[in-house]
């Protein structure tokens, strides 16, 4: 062998003994850099609430990370109902340090938006009066009650709500006595009276309002081709007649409007 094939032959395995060493200690490295981190796990009272770490998105909960890198990094955990727009993400700072394994642990409190039917029943949450419905309420309770007099008691479970609404349709209890059921038949009829009368007396208010409107117009006309100065004055008595009836017509529907509201 010449001694240029020998030096050939030299370089080559020189070139591939650095190339070796060059990987392993990349490997090394590598590996290092791997034995630093800690093994996180994030848990919370909501399964499949979104991670993200340094706003990267690294999974679902339950979720455990194999190896986050000390130091402190931003977490936000977003509720997985994202169609409910009483959600609010979970913002908090993650602080890594040492070779310890971390477990953190965070818990969402709900918001609902509670309704009824009627209006204005408590609600309670446990032992605790929150309001009265229509009410938005901040819990990490199972349940919610609804109280009103004379209705039945409802209980509501929080899981099962609708895009972050609660929703019951109250019953009645029945009345006890024959008094108190004639008391109550005596009071809705009172109350379906006053809607018809109200509402009668708004219909007929607009079609005298109407009526005179155009008698006041027609006699107008022929005011215009006659001249007469009794057809004028008749004009403005039509006028004003009209004017009055729009006047009743206008009370009328808003004592109307306000019974229906208040029923």
């Amino acid at each position: 062998m010449n001694n240029a094939m020998k030096n050939t032959l030299t370089l080559g395995l020189l070139l591939a003994s650095g190339f070796a060493c060059a990987l392993a200690d990349e490997q090394s490295i590598g590996e290092s850099a791997d034995s630093l981190g800690v093994p996180v796990t994030i848990q919370c009272n909501i399964d499949g609430a979104r991670v993200y770490l340094d706003s990267d998105s690294v999974g679902t909960t339950p979720l455990t990370l194999s190896s986050v890198a000390p130091g402190k990094h931003a977490l936000k955990l977003v509720p997985p109902d994202v169609e409910n727009w009483l959600s609010e993400p979970m913002v908090d700072t993650l602080e890594v340090s040492g070779t310890a394994p971390i477990a953190a642990r965070f818990s969402f409190e709900q918001k609902y938006l509670v309704l009824s039917t009627p209006s204005q029943a408590s609600v309670f949450v446990g032992d605790s009066l929150m309001g009265t419905t229509p009410l938005v309420v901040k819990t990490a309770s199972p349940s919610i009650t609804l109280r009103l007099p004379g209705f039945e008691e409802v209980t509501l479970p929080t899981a099962n709500a609708k895009r972050g609404i609660l929703s019951a349709d109250l019953k009645r209890i029945w009345q006890t006595t024959a008094e108190e059921s004639i008391f109550k038949d005596s009071e809705e009829n009172g109350s379906s009276l006053r809607l018809y009368l109200t509402g009668a007396t708004t219909i007929l208010a607009g079609a005298t309002s109407a009526y005179f409107k155009v008698k006041a117009d027609n006699t107008y006309s022929q005011y215009v081709r006659t001249g007469d100065p009794n057809q004028l004055a008749e004009v403005n008595r039509l006028d004003t007649a009209a004017g009055i009836a729009l006047a009743v017509t206008q009370i009328s529907l808003g004592i109307f409007t306000y019974f229906i509201l208040s029923e």
